[in-house]
């Protein structure tokens, strides 16, 4: 398991587990990221990290990155 800061772009990975404010995960949960969601790093810019899922894009700070906890996609 990878924090969602350091792994590579382009490659799609599943959730694992979240750790964040109440606040911040009530907007993660709106937006359909949660324990079992699949998102895609886009991109890294400016110390946040642009992910992907569905139609969506999300530009995440590295403190919420960090807390995100994923594995490869199979």
């Amino acid at each position: 398991m990878e924090s969602l800061m350091n792994v590579a772009i382009g490659d799609t990975y599943t959730v694992k587990w979240l750790i964040c404010d109440p606040r911040t995960e009530k907007l993660m949960q709106s937006y359909h990221i949660e324990e079992g969601s699949t998102v895609r790093v886009i991109r890294r810019c400016l110390g946040s990290v642009i992910i992907g899922m569905n139609d969506r894009r999300l530009a995440i700070g590295s403190e919420v990155a960090e807390g995100i906890k994923v594995t490869p996609s199979l």
